[in-house]
């Protein structure tokens, strides 16, 4: 008899949506989006998505100046997000790692991840310890991320919505571009994107971003947030 894997719970302090912590608070986010996607899995399927040990993630940490720039356009998009103004915001994956590497939370909740931006999709490459998402669920294990994906958002119900392309936990590859995968990705896209905004609204000035945001995409190598 499977046993239904109980929802996987954030910890206190692990994301905000202020411009000091936005890209790190949207990939804890995502992470958790993708893992309750396959929350519908037994308790031993969701067992054979972690790993006994973190994966090898690159890393990246730019010059003092280039954090100082995505700083500042991490401050410019919170200004127009909570002045309801006009502007555009356009982070490089350079911009986007060297924030990671700097935000002293992901170092408390152990997150190493890498991101990968190319033409109009993004790579995320990640490993979270299991402690860090659940209380002693899969505990002392790993959920190791690989995913590839493109970004479109609704102005109409303001949702960002991923369009993935591969998706790997650990060795178990749940989305192959070289697959045929429409059965799996009719029953998982849409759980996931439901769960990916809704724990983007339910963390402080999510709601508030999201109601903000006039476009969401991924453009030349770059993300790119449009507000209005």
């Amino acid at each position: 008899m499977s046993v239904s894997t109980p929802p996987v719970q954030k910890k206190r302090g692990l994301g905000c949506l202020g411009c000091g912590c936005l890209v790190l608070a949207l990939l804890v986010i995502l992470f958790l989006a993708m893992v309750a996607g396959v929350g519908y899995l037994s308790y031993k399927g969701a067992v054979g998505l972690t790993s006994t040990t973190p994966a090898s993630v690159p890393t990246f940490n730019g010059s003092d100046d280039l954090y100082r720039t995505a700083q500042q356009k991490l401050a410019d998009l919170d200004h127009n997000v909570k002045n309801h103004q006009a502007g555009t915001v356009q982070l490089s994956a350079d911009e986007i790692n060297t924030l990671i590497a700097r935000n002293p939370d992901a170092g408390k909740v152990n997150l190493h991840a890498f991101v990968t931006l190319t033409n109009n999709e993004a790579r995320l490459q990640a490993s979270l310890p299991t402690d860090a998402l659940s209380h002693d669920i899969l505990k002392g294990r790993y959920f190791n991320l690989d995913a590839s994906f493109g970004v479109d958002f609704d102005p109409q119900v303001k949702s960002v919505n991923l369009i993935l392309h591969a998706l790997q936990f650990g060795n178990k590859v749940l989305i192959d571009p070289n697959s045929n995968n429409e059965s799996f990705m009719r029953s998982f896209t849409p759980a996931f994107n439901q769960s990916f905004n809704n724990a983007i609204r339910n963390n402080p000035g999510g709601a508030a971003f999201l109601d903000e945001v006039k476009s969401i995409e991924i453009k030349d190598g770059e993300l790119v947030i449009e507000t209005q």
